[in-house]
């Protein structure tokens, strides 16, 4: 058995992603997303008008915010209840705080099936370990009632 190895500059922030896990886990089970998203100061978008900015920019996010992110996927990789990236997107949110990230709910449908996903972007960079963000229409908030 391999065991992989962990620079000491990652340990603060595997502990941290870890600890961020269960929080997100217990969180899910027992309030609404736009509420957990909130506590994790990570807002749902519900206009779209971030949906689409450009991946590209990603990689202009400074180290300490690429090492955070990496530590929330080598946890959530062995996470027992699954590596979904909307718990990806609300750890490492909650790690890039500082930077203000908004979390993006998209669908898409996928050999007819409705598929969603989550990413956050950050001073218009899309953060999305998955890159899957092109392939999904962002939700948006539908006002009721008489304007």
């Amino acid at each position: 058995m391999r065991i992989p190895r962990v620079r000491v500059a990652e340990v603060p922030w595997l502990c941290a992603a870890l600890a961020l896990a269960v929080v997100v886990e217990v969180g899910l089970r027992t309030t609404t997303l736009p509420r957990l998203a909130r506590a994790f100061r990570t807002p749902l978008a519900v206009d779209g008008s971030e949906a689409y900015a450009d991946p590209a920019v990603a990689t202009l996010l400074p180290r300490w915010a690429v090492l955070r992110m990496h530590a929330v996927r080598r946890v959530l990789r062995h996470w027992p209840f699954g590596d979904s990236c909307l718990r990806q997107a609300l750890v490492c949110g909650w790690l890039l705080r500082r930077l203000r990230p908004v979390l993006q709910v998209g669908v898409a449908k996928v050999d007819g099936e409705v598929r969603a996903h989550a990413w956050l972007v950050v001073n218009g960079a899309v953060v999305d370990p998955r890159r899957a963000v092109s392939s999904y229409q962002p939700l948006t908030a539908v006002r009721t009632g008489a304007a």
